[in-house]
């Protein structure tokens, strides 16, 4: 057989699908799959119209950067918090997962580093090895709730191949949400050493207390800042497979188009949606915090309830990290999914170390998803409960 490439050896295994087949194996246990964000609640209804009367006479390619229409209504709404952004400075991605590689590409060169604060989404690895860039990750605390790192920490990581800090906020998977001044200082770290910085902001409208800001509204870096939105969770949409590339630096958009033009034009269906998402009443954004709000207290409650473990309140996205009273959560939750059922019923969590750059890492700690309604989330705390005294009387 033909060898493969180093970078296709390199990738890792999703920490958050890994055990999807062994589930879907056991038809007659009921998961709660609070392993995977993705939404339950309903795609708004002048999105689905949107879809369902886009009838052009002929599917034709679309612009590289998206189409004119959607780039003007999504700079339009993210120049609500960010004045003066245009069309010019939004590129219409094919989901926020190619917006983030765009962003990768554009600035790294293979064998550049990108600082990551960790815990981080899993998926930052595979992005990563598939531009050819090392991932640098900088230790954050359950403790402190994740709050952001120091400058003196971040420089202790920083080297002469680092090319930018990537981080997201409101955090996946940690639920936390940095405030203004927390930003403001890693952006002004970033710019005083003339690096680009990558902020993930796809769940900014979900935020609990107090809102979140984004770092495209930072003057002092417009230059510097690249940022990251999708339709997949603010507008319950993962199937849409629309993302956004945002950033003031004219010269990095122009080779963002070009790695548009090599790629042709996202979907012209999806940035028809998108428009209706984008003309949607701010009620919309309240009603969603709320909803949201209530599953995150829910899940949270009946989580720190549990004897032994140890989590956070989150202030945003729909997440919650939380540390069990086991040695490997790898192995607790494969006996989840094959060994644990209570009335037909278990659960399905993200272990630890695949949202840490060394798998050693993160072996007491699990990612939970606030996906469904408040009761649920209460019955699956009370499996996870259950599942941790069996995994200790089975030698877990």
């Amino acid at each position: 057989m033909p060898k493969l490439s180093a970078r296709a050896l390199s990738l890792q295994e999703s920490a958050i699908r890994k055990l999807d087949a062994v589930a879907m194996a056991r038809t007659e246990v009921r998961f709660h799959r609070l392993n995977i964000g993705q939404p339950d609640l309903p795609t708004p209804a002048p999105m689905m119209d949107a879809i369902a009367n886009f009838r052009p006479p002929l599917l034709a390619y679309g612009p590289s950067s998206g189409t004119p229409a959607c780039r003007a209504a999504a700079a339009a709404w993210h120049a609500q918090s960010c004045p003066g952004l245009g069309p010019l400075d939004v590129a219409i991605t094919t989901g926020g997962s190619e917006a983030l590689l765009f962003a990768l590409l554009a600035v790294c060169d293979p064998g550049d580093e990108i600082i990551v604060p960790e815990p981080f989404y899993t998926n930052y690895n595979g992005f990563c090895t598939a531009a050819g860039v090392r991932v640098v990750p900088l230790r954050t605390e359950l403790s402190d709730g994740f709050g952001p790192p120091s400058a003196a920490a971040l420089d202790a990581v920083r080297t002469d191949r680092t090319r930018a800090l990537l981080f997201s906020n409101p955090g996946n998977p940690t639920g936390a949400v940095w405030t203004a001044d927390q930003v403001g200082g890693v952006l002004e770290w970033a710019v005083q050493r003339d690096l680009f910085v990558i902020a993930d902001e796809v769940y900014r409208q979900i935020w609990f207390g107090q809102p979140a800001p984004t770092a495209l509204a930072f003057d002092f870096a417009k230059e510097h800042v690249l940022a990251v939105d999708s339709m997949s969770k603010t507008w319950a949409a993962c199937g849409l497979r629309l993302g956004l590339l945002i950033c003031r630096n004219r010269a990095v958009m122009e080779r963002v188009e070009r790695l548009g033009q090599a790629r042709l034009g996202p979907q012209p269906l999806a940035q028809a949606a998108g428009e209706a998402a984008f003309a949607l009443p701010e009620r919309y954004y309240a009603e969603l915090r709320a909803t949201w709000g209530a599953r995150v207290d829910a899940l949270h409650a009946g989580v720190a309830a549990i004897p032994g473990v140890r989590t956070h309140k989150p202030m945003g996205a729909f997440y919650l990290m939380a540390s069990l009273p086991v040695a490997d959560t790898e192995a607790f939750a494969r006996f989840l999914v094959e060994r644990f059922e209570d009335n037909g019923e278990s659960v399905m969590l993200a272990p630890g170390p695949g949202f840490f750059g060394d798998p050693a890492n993160g072996r007491d700690l699990v990612r939970l998803a606030a996906v469904y309604e408040p009761e649920r989330l209460g019955r699956a705390a009370t499996l996870l409960g259950a599942a941790l005294q069996a995994f200790a009387a089975a030698g877990g």
